[in-house]
């Protein structure tokens, strides 16, 4: 329960300085948008590394001596965010297993022709990943507990792993279910968590034995601890505004 009690305590602080100064949201949009992109091409182990990613984000330019498909999906990450943040304030909308598909269409649109389309094949580990036959009961049955269940922390981490349980697509779970459990955090006013390349022995060790043997707490440990780095990342931007407009 620590870590936990740390997050509310740094949630209940970020709170009270609503509304943040415009300066802080840029800097912060800015920030996120960076590392959550970053974060996609980690998870998904797509091999462009962090300054590559940047330039791409960054220019809008095509890297010529690297392939063309992991730009691209940079740039469709991009666009991923935009319907983040649309849907994030769209509040009283309910996430879906449409909104599931909803974000892998954009992320591989002009990658793969399947893109929101459900796998009709297993995956290359198998494991013990849902039958293709089944992903639309596991997929219906995921969109009603999200019906039923209140924007938070907990709903967020659960629909990221119940994600992962399911891998519905043919590739881009990974980036997927971090969209889904961001835009879970953003609704219930948290900053999104972002996987840095250090932390990817750590993240997919965690979701991988809470998907295999059911053990969710080094799963629920890493993503609380990676939450609790984005609400620091706020709470130091606006320290940093607030004694730029004291010494002014």
């Amino acid at each position: 329960m620590a870590l936990l009690d740390d997050i509310n305590a740094k949630k209940r602080a970020l709170d009270a300085a609503r509304p943040l100064p415009v300066e802080v949201v840029s800097e912060l949009a800015d920030r996120f948008e960076r590392e959550l992109t970053i974060a996609c091409v980690t998870v998904e182990g797509i091999d462009l590394v962090p300054e590559e990613v940047l330039h791409v984000l960054g220019r809008g330019a095509v890297l010529r001596n690297r392939p063309p498909e992991p730009q691209r999906l940079v740039q469709n990450h991009a666009q991923a965010l935009h319907l983040m943040a649309r849907l994030a304030y769209e509040g009283g909308g309910v996430i879906t297993e449409r909104t599931v598909a909803a974000f892998h269409g954009v992320l591989f649109q002009g990658l793969d022709a399947g893109a929101g389309q459900y796998r009709d094949s297993p995956l290359p580990d198998e494991g013990e990943t849902a039958d293709p036959a089944k992903i639309r009961v596991s997929m219906s049955a995921l969109s009603g507990w999200l019906r039923r269940t209140d924007p938070g922390v907990e709903t967020a981490l659960e629909a990221h792993h119940r994600l992962m349980i399911v891998r519905p697509f043919a590739q881009g779970n990974a980036a997927v279910a971090l969209l889904i459990l961001n835009l879970i955090l953003n609704r219930a006013g948290y900053p999104p968590v972002a996987v840095h390349p250090d932390d990817l022995q750590g993240y997919a060790d965690s979701v991988d034995r809470a998907r295999t043997v059911g053990d969710k707490v080094p799963y629920r440990d890493v993503m609380l601890k990676l939450l609790g780095r984005a609400l620091d990342d706020c709470l130091e931007a606006m320290a940093r505004a607030a004694g730029v407009e004291n010494a002014s």
